[in-house]
């Protein structure tokens, strides 16, 4: 895929943000069919988490795609505890978020969901790079 120099993820990013700091502003979003203002500003906001998200896949790895193959890791081994790491801390701030009231009950499911994610991530990368399916050659 021949990506130009001038890419448009500053302005993805720029648009995720927006997205979700749109999230704390309430009385603007629709009902929706499911009656709920606070649901349609959910959506939103996991709109801009998605966008804010691709825009850092651009910037980090030079391609437009969603899941980043293990070969274009630069420092695997460090990576991966890295990886490990933001997924425990996801882990225990959703817990911690979960017991705020001001903040809606879904965060702390949506922020688990995404750790886990992470975690499962790390541990494929920690099985491929320095557990029994890694390659014994390399």
């Amino acid at each position: 895929m021949d990506e130009s120099s001038d890419s448009r993820h500053p302005m993805v990013a720029t648009l995720g943000i927006l997205l979700i700091g749109s999230t704390f502003i309430t009385g603007w979003a629709p009902q929706g069919p499911w009656e709920s203002e606070s649901f349609s500003r959910g959506l939103f906001g996991l709109a801009g988490g998605f966008l804010l998200y691709l825009a850092w896949y651009r910037h980090t790895f030079g391609v437009w795609s969603v899941i980043p193959a293990l070969h274009m890791w630069q420092n695997p081994h460090s990576s991966t505890r890295i990886l490990a790491a933001i997924g425990v801390g996801l882990f225990f701030s959703s817990y911690l978020l979960g017991t705020v009231d001001s903040l809606p009950e879904p965060l702390s499911l949506i922020l688990l969901l995404c750790a886990l994610m992470v975690l499962l991530a790390a541990a494929y990368a920690w099985l491929v790079f320095e557990g029994p399916l890694g390659d014994e050659e390399e």
